[in-house]
């Protein structure tokens, strides 16, 4: 009699598919549903492609899925440690059938060759292919002879890109991540210009010898990369890939320094100035150490700080970005009692570097007086400044009368004001009711939030 028990089977069979989430290595999650009545395991188990994740870490589930998948693409996550329990002869059957390959091995390459024969010429429907080895690779011979051109995904994880793998050109996602590259530059930017369809690349590579870094080419390879990811623990390893690479406008280029040794600034230096601003106009960097953390993003687009440091080392140490262009600042102050300088005006006073602002936003304050003090008393600091964001902040009393003081003179120049103010606070003293009233005659729109999530679009 249960209203759920009259759906069709097909939805329940689809409910059942969206059950496991996306780092699931077989369908574990969803055998509770088929103990539930006769009607939900009839409606589960006759369809295959509910069964399609198959690892090798559990026999018989695996034994399991594969007898009820049927002839559907398979998704099979071989673990290296578990491969001398697995028999080889369960996949035989359906080795066609696999469509997405993850390979996580403790040991030996060929062990990978004993659990699937003839691989990868016998699996002419692969489709995502990842291979990661944690030690004891053999690198100096090539393994695989041949991959079909159905192959859209390849993810490499110390493992070495070999002739065979070079020769792939249907990728539209890569993920190589090598700290022993013995491959000159050349031949990588040749793989990734050859790949035409190729959407989205991380690389995190350190090549073995200096003189591997250094390209014959004359100019940037052309590409279709709309999201290219850069990891570096050398500055050298960075700007040999930055340099070559050209990305087309709007695209995304995400750069992460791995060390606390090595800055934005040092992988940038050996980059021209011209190759630089077409870079970072369209694009978004990430600065990434222990310490701390900066995303910076060009026109239209976001910086974002979460430092638990002073603030003002950021702006110092990015000096060749273009703050000038940002239009949207979110500041995580993470507790501004355990920073080693107090912030105030020695970091607001940066904000006239920020002449295109329109949205702030601040989370985590107990003292918004203070951090806030220089923009609230000239309202001159950011005139395009539309949207102001408080999230988690001590709203006191005082602060209101401020804020609403600066938004009722904003709102007299002939300036863009301020347009929008998001409040949220989750504990404490929330602020008066009168106090939002007072502020909503000078503002279009006061939007309140408690107990939520900031929203990912501010605007």
């Amino acid at each position: 009699m249960q209203p759920v028990n009259r759906l069709p089977p097909e939805i329940l069979s689809q409910i059942a598919r969206d059950v496991p989430n996306k780092w699931a290595e077989d369908a574990r999650s969803i055998i509770p549903l088929t103990h539930v009545c006769r009607y939900w395991r009839d409606s589960i188990i006759s369809t295959p492609e509910n069964w399609t994740l198959i690892s090798t870490g559990r026999k018989g589930l695996a034994v399991l899925s594969l007898e009820r998948a049927k002839a559907a693409p398979l998704k099979l996550t071989i673990v290296g440690y578990r491969v001398p329990f697995w028999p080889p002869d369960l996949l035989v059957p359906c080795i066609q059938n696999i469509e997405a390959l993850s390979y996580d091995d403790h040991a030996h390459a060929i062990k990978l060759k004993k659990v699937l024969p003839n691989f990868p010429q016998s699996m002419p429907s692969l489709r995502s292919l990842r291979l990661a080895s944690i030690n004891n690779w053999d690198r100096s011979t090539d393994p695989f002879e041949s991959f079909a051109p159905t192959l859209k995904y390849l993810s490499l994880r110390q493992i070495p890109l070999y002739p065979s793998l070079r020769k792939i050109r249907s990728l539209t996602k890569l993920s190589l991540d090598d700290y022993d590259f013995n491959l000159q530059l050349d031949t990588l930017l040749d793989f990734l210009e050859g790949n035409h369809s190729l959407t989205r690349a991380s690389i995190w590579i350190k090549f073995r010898e200096p003189s591997l870094c250094i390209s014959q080419r004359r100019a940037a390879i052309k590409n279709r990369l709309r999201y290219l990811k850069i990891s570096c623990s050398r500055p050298m390893d960075g700007q040999a890939l930055i340099s070559n690479i050209s990305l087309q406008k709007g695209a995304t280029l995400e750069v992460i320094c791995c060390t606390t040794d090595v800055t934005v600034n040092d992988v940038l230096s050996g980059i021209s100035t011209t190759h630089l601003s077409n870079l970072l106009s369209p694009t978004f960097m990430e600065y990434l150490t222990y310490r701390r953390t900066v995303n910076l993003l060009g026109p239209n687009g976001t910086a974002s700080f979460c430092i638990n440091h002073h603030l003002d080392i950021p702006f110092i140490e990015f000096p060749r970005l273009p703050l000038a262009s940002i239009r949207e600042f979110r500041l995580n102050n993470w507790k501004w009692k355990s920073m080693y300088l107090p912030p105030g005006s020695e970091v607001f006073h940066h904000l006239s570097s920020f002449p295109a602002l329109e949205t702030f936003t601040i989370t985590s304050d107990d003292d918004l007086s203070d951090v806030l003090s220089p923009l609230l008393s000239d309202p001159s600091t950011s005139p395009c400044l539309k949207t102001l964001g408080l999230w988690d902040c001590i709203l006191t009393k005082e602060f209101m009368e401020r804020l609403t003081r600066f938004a009722s003179d904003r709102k007299n120049t002939t300036s863009a004001w301020l347009h929008r103010v998001v409040i949220v606070h989750r504990g404490g003293k929330f602020p008066s009711v009168a106090s939002i009233r007072e502020l909503e005659e000078h503002v279009p729109v006061v939007d309140v939030r408690v107990d939520t999530e900031p929203p990912t679009d501010m605007t």
